[in-house]
């Protein structure tokens, strides 16, 4: 049985892997030496710390960590780090992913020193509370900040740090066991980073091949993306120049390899555009009855099994009529024993849910297409051309979608039965688009919802998101009490699962009142995030924590959005956004005509601002650099460096932004070339 996240916990053999420690280089940043941390004594009575937060209550970090989880002058602002700072104050979690991410926040940002400080707090708080495999995280995560910091530390104080970071890996070891991939997959890492003189080119090894030999531990898909470019290395070093090509190929790097370390699920390429899987591969969500297609074009195609077993019924269309064929190919080559396609069902008309739906009339001319009959606002809204060729794909063609209209319109709540099974169809206006149409399965207690949830509410390039409507689309989820919410995109079907979407209903619920009492106040989109709003009962659902942090700011933002004109004022005055015509041609003006620098100079100050964390504004004024200074590779390479450590910072939790970052970078990411996936 393949061990994912959730089966680690629930059987409680491994501590559950790394979702998301996404490295930026594991030896680049951070500062202080402290002591190896020892189990402190037994905190149980750490009291909830509400905090002011402007207009709103808001929760704050447990008293004992009140540095924590709030802006400061001298710490470059990351609202991921602020709030899961504050959340994982109150204790440890089972799930590893919050940790991780965490983590991986730090790294990207060059914040590791900071990092270090919280996570010895941690352990000196809660280490005689932790279960084995909770201790077996946190001593990982603890272990990989000290790595990446080993090159800020003293030279002659150095090595016993570096020894002191292996000890932590063997406590991890110790708690977690043998099969633990995350703690084989951070040792594998390290031991493949640190110098010669330390002896541990053979740990590396034994530590990467053990992951590489067994697929069915991976906590994710993707997860040992860096596994395979580690061994990939190793190999050659070590003069064996075909297989070292082998685990290259099978990482996915291609053409050259990023400065940041990835164990995501996103992919995006010129060919492709981008995939929220990291290789195709079909999970039985219902063994026999309901099969999800991952990693086939940017969407999820559901196929479901009738009763009679003689019709098979298909969610949505995928991305282009290449991406719904290949799925579909790939389906029957695994179930040949599978019926004809007979029946469609659209959840919405974006492009990645029906761009492949001329594949499907190709395969059944007779299918039968069910879809809502207020399509037509949504097919107009996608119509058009992106900057971001690696979004759609490079070839993405508007044919593919102009002439989309289903054969059945939905206007109304109906019922439609295929094959023995009864299908309710359930016209809904979703937090995406006004279009959106629920599908629920009585008989298989599984319901299909689309993108009602993606965290953006609406592509975010476009005026979409409908968020009031949203609160009621979700109690239309609750209320008919799914085992399955199935989701148009991998990562949602994991963020906003049956049991995490009542805690995210309220949590969001609470979220869009308090922006809305910012914005009528006069405060802006930037100055509402830096807020580091959290609702108080999340501190209770800890199931709930990602579902929140991945949309939070995109809900703000999408509240003001519906909320402000053509200009948006902030509570100082000073800083009012949509008056001015500044780009980044003006921004190479100031560096090169006004204040006088030099590439020399403008080089130095862009290396301060990666070292200082403040990645976003790097990029912005490394673009800007370029346009005065063009000929200047070390800006040009300054600026690639910022692009990829943003690109990691966003591959689990901002498929956009990935996007974005990856194209600003000049890099494509391929998915990976294992040859199998266990989870079939």
């Amino acid at each position: 049985m393949p061990i994912t996240f959730d089966t680690i916990r629930r059987l409680g053999q491994i501590n559950t892997a790394v979702r998301s420690v996404l490295l930026a280089g594991l030896f680049a940043t951070s500062t202080t030496l402290p002591t190896l941390v020892q189990a402190g004594e037994t905190q149980v009575d750490i009291k909830q710390n509400i905090n002011r937060a402007e207009l709103s209550e808001s929760l704050a970090a447990a008293e004992p960590f009140r540095e924590f989880g709030s802006p400061a002058k001298d710490r470059s602002f990351n609202s991921d780090a602020l709030f899961f700072e504050t959340l994982l104050s109150y204790g440890p979690v089972d799930d590893p992913r919050p940790v991780l991410l965490l983590v991986n926040t730090y790294i990207t940002t060059n914040q590791q020193k900071i990092g270090i400080r919280f996570f010895e707090k941690l352990l000196a708080t809660y280490r005689s509370t932790m279960t084995d495999p909770q201790a077996a995280t946190y001593l990982s995560a603890y272990a990989l900040l000290r790595a990446t910091h080993a090159e800020q530390v003293f030279l002659l104080t150095r090595f016993g740090w570096v020894n002191d970071t292996f000890r932590i890996l063997e406590d991890a070891r110790a708690a977690g066991g043998d099969i633990n991939p995350i703690v084989r997959w951070a040792s594998g890492l390290i031991y493949a980073q640190v110098p010669w003189f330390f002896g541990k080119q053979d740990n590396a090894l034994e530590e990467l091949t053990w992951l590489a030999d067994h697929p069915e531990t991976e906590p994710e898909p993707g997860f040992y993306r860096e596994a395979y470019r580690f061994l990939a290395k190793i190999h050659e070093d070590r003069g064996d120049s075909k297989l070292a090509a082998d685990f290259l190929r099978k990482s996915g790097y291609q053409d050259d390899e990023p400065s940041v370390l990835f164990m995501g699920w996103f992919s995006s390429t010129k060919e492709k555009g981008l995939l929220f899987s990291p290789m195709p591969w079909i999970e039985q969500t219902i063994p026999g009855r309901v099969f999800a297609a991952r990693g086939f074009g940017f969407s999820d195609i559901h196929f479901v099994l009738s009763d009679d077993g003689k019709e098979l019924v298909v969610v949505d269309a995928g991305t282009q009529p290449f991406s719904m064929k290949a799925a579909y190919t790939y389906l029957m080559e695994r179930f040949p024993t599978l019926p004809p396609i007979t029946s469609a069902f659209i959840t919405h008309a974006h492009w990645d849910h029906i761009g492949g739906y001329t594949a499907l009339k190709a395969i059944n001319p007779d299918i039968i297409i069910y879809g809502r009959e207020n399509f037509q606002t949504t097919l107009n809204r996608v119509r058009r051309n992106h900057t971001y060729k690696q979004f759609r794909s490079a070839g993405y063609q508007d044919d593919w979608v102009k002439d989309y209209a289903p054969d059945v319109k939905v206007a109304a709540l109906n019922t439609v039965t295929i094959g023995g099974t009864m299908f309710e169809l359930i016209p809904a206006v979703g937090g995406e688009t006004e279009d959106n149409m629920l599908i629920h399965v009585p008989e298989l207690k599984t319901t299909f919802v689309g993108d009602t949830l993606m965290p953006f509410y609406g592509e975010p390039w476009v005026e979409e998101g409908f968020i009031d409507q949203a609160i009621k689309t979700m109690d239309e989820v609750i209320q008919r009490q799914p085992d399955h919410v199935l989701h148009g995109h991998y990562a949602l079907t994991y963020l906003y699962d049956a049991a995490k979407l009542p805690a995210f209903r309220n949590a969001y619920a609470w979220l869009v009142t308090e922006t809305r009492k910012h914005i009528v106040n006069g405060y802006s989109v930037k100055e509402i995030v830096r807020l580091n709003l959290i609702p108080p009962m999340l501190k209770d659902h800890p199931e709930a924590m990602i579902s929140y942090a991945s949309p939070r700011n995109h809900i703000i933002a999408r509240v003001a959005d519906h909320m402000v004109g053509i200009w948006q004022e902030n509570k100082t005055g000073k800083e009012p956004e949509g008056l001015d015509t500044i780009t980044a041609v003006e921004y190479g003006r100031m560096m090169d005509s006004y204040f006088g620098l030099s590439e020399d100079q403008v080089v130095r100050g862009l290396e301060k601002m990666l070292k200082g964390g403040d990645i976003e504004l790097a990029l912005q004024m490394a673009v800007a650099a370029e346009l005065s200074f063009p000929e200047s590779q070390p800006i040009a390479d300054l600026r690639i460096q910022a692009a990829d450590l943003l690109r990691g910072s966003y591959q689990f939790l901002d498929p956009f932004k990935f996007v974005v970052y990856t194209e600003m970078a000049g890099r494509e990411h391929h998915p990976v070339q294992a040859p199998t996936n266990p989870r079939e």
